[in-house]
């Protein structure tokens, strides 16, 4: 894919020291990158720490970028390296998404009984907080998949892995979720 001719003239601008070429990266990238942080962390407050490590981590290793991928995937790969490493040495796993529930919409009927929404809010903590405890590799394909809504070929790329393998991690990932389901009698209700 490269690089877009916008961007390489601000990689080029920002290696020359140009702070207003990076603040422009930021401006035009920030958001993006907020948006999958908060998808995989389910936290804002993690998220917006982990962007600001991110175009740190920019700043400081811009030279390193060589343009074989869009500006955007190799900030979304630093992002996403920072926020596994993160996790890794968190072990509050269970906490990280349960925090930003109540500040998601979810898929409940409004015209269901307080009981049944209930029943399936708690459900959905249950299979959220399993999701959690999936190695990183795993989670992160299928966070990436399933919330961020990204391609098989971006994930990849992303991931820096072969695209058999992003199948394979998101295949697992929903097999193991279907087998909590299951034992969990979250399928059945």
């Amino acid at each position: 894919m490269g690089i877009s001719k916008e961007d390489e003239v601000f990689v080029s601008e920002i290696k020359s020291g140009n702070k207003m070429a990076f603040e422009a990266i930021v401006l035009k990238y920030q958001p993006k990158l907020m948006s999958a942080l908060i998808g995989y962390t389910k936290s804002r407050d993690q998220a917006e720490e982990l962007s600001q490590k991110t175009f740190l981590r920019v700043w400081q290793k811009i030279e390193s970028f060589r343009g074989d991928s869009g500006l955007f995937t190799w900030i979304y790969r630093i992002g996403i390296n920072l926020a596994k490493n993160d996790f890794a040495s968190s072990h509050a796993r269970s906490s990280k998404i349960t925090d930003s529930l109540d500040q998601t919409d979810h898929d409940i009927p409004h015209h269901l009984s307080p009981e049944v929404e209930l029943i399936a809010l708690e459900s959905e903590h249950r299979i959220m907080d399993f999701i959690q405890t999936l190695d990183a590799d795993t989670k992160t394909a299928f966070t990436l998949r399933e919330i961020d809504g990204r391609t098989y070929d971006e994930i990849a790329q992303i991931l820096e892995c072969p695209i058999g393998t992003v199948r394979s991690r998101i295949f697992r990932a929903r097999q193991l979720i279907l087998e909590f389901m299951n034992q969990e009698n979250i399928l059945n209700g």
